[in-house]
């Protein structure tokens, strides 16, 4: 997608237009990342609403039916489901249960039957199903 940003003096505040030839789900996801920029992500510890920073998330999953945030060195709970968290701004899809930070991977490995597994820095590990391989190594330039 081909980004193009002006400066006028003519603007109050920031905003967007998306010329496109046809809308599809590249467009869509660029739209509600833009909408989405300013969202705060909320989960659960305890009966407590934690706020977190988007910075700060390193993978959202989904085990058993239940949306979890992991941190660095915690993991909470959302009422949110999973499909809300990948458009936002570098987060990827990378399973049909798993999203993660893009600036907080640490290594990639290979696996048997072509398959790839991801590390971040915290130390979890996804492995990345064949659906959505192809749009990691489109990211990676592969």
């Amino acid at each position: 997608m081909k980004v193009e940003i002006k400066q006028t003096p003519d603007a109050a505040e920031p905003y967007a237009v998306i010329y496109c030839g046809m809308i599809d789900d590249a467009v869509l996801a660029a739209a509600e990342a833009l909408r989405r920029e300013g969202d705060v992500i909320t989960a659960y510890d305890n009966g407590r609403i934690i706020v977190i920073k988007r910075e700060d998330l390193f993978m959202i999953r989904t085990d058993d039916g239940r949306t979890r945030l992991y941190t660095e060195k915690a993991s909470y709970e959302s009422a949110k489901p999973l499909r809300e968290f990948e458009s936002l701004s570098g987060f990827m899809r990378i399973s049909k249960f798993c999203v993660i930070n893009l600036d907080r991977i640490k290594c990639f490995e290979p696996m048997f039957s072509g398959a790839m597994q991801v590390t971040m820095k915290n130390g979890l590990s996804e492995s990345i199903s064949r659906k959505y391989l192809p749009d990691m190594k489109r990211y990676l330039g592969l």
